[in-house]
């Protein structure tokens, strides 16, 4: 099925919608001070830096453009807490908000929106399915079309939606 560049705008955005992201760190005190002491170094020379999880590096405002359409549209991206809107700055009349969960224990990584507004009727309430990656500064999204539960399985791949927007 081809896609129009409407479609293919409502779904990026519907896959940007909706992102949800655990992480926990914890550790157990040790019951005594001297096994405390004796352990801390050890601890601390095995001690990573806590890895800042895709759902904080993803909140903010972001800009970029459609990947597919030609000519290219601009596009903005806005993230806070679960939520996100986005916007085609091209053709002002597609737009999307939601909400999102993200899974970062796959490969590529998944981002998974609900669409809870959008000028398309259809794709309110839908589900859209997308794999994201974040390299540096700039922020990928390749979504499938809302309603469509399969999750894309590459970035380029045919009869999807991408975004690519850098942190403004």
């Amino acid at each position: 099925m081809a896609w129009s560049n409407t479609t293919m705008k409502n779904l990026v955005v519907a896959v940007l919608y909706s992102t949800i992201v655990l992480a926990a760190g914890c550790s157990s005190p040790h019951s005594s001070d001297k096994a405390e002491k004796a352990d801390k170094p050890k601890q601390t020379e095995k001690a990573e830096k806590p890895k800042q999880s895709d759902l904080e590096a993803l909140q903010g405002s972001w800009k970029g453009r459609t990947v597919r359409d030609t000519p290219e549209h601009e596009c903005s991206f806005v993230i806070s807490g679960k939520t996100f809107e986005f916007y085609d700055n091209t053709e002002t009349n597609l737009w999307y908000k939601g909400t999102f969960s993200l899974r970062e224990d796959t490969q590529p990584r998944q981002y998974i929106a609900v669409i809870s507004d959008c000028p398309f009727p259809q794709y309110a309430g839908k589900t859209s399915m997308a794999i994201y990656k974040i390299e540096g500064d700039i922020l990928t999204i390749t979504a499938n079309e809302p309603g469509n539960s399969a999750v894309p399985y590459a970035f380029d791949a045919a009869d999807t939606a991408c975004i690519e927007v850098k942190k403004k």
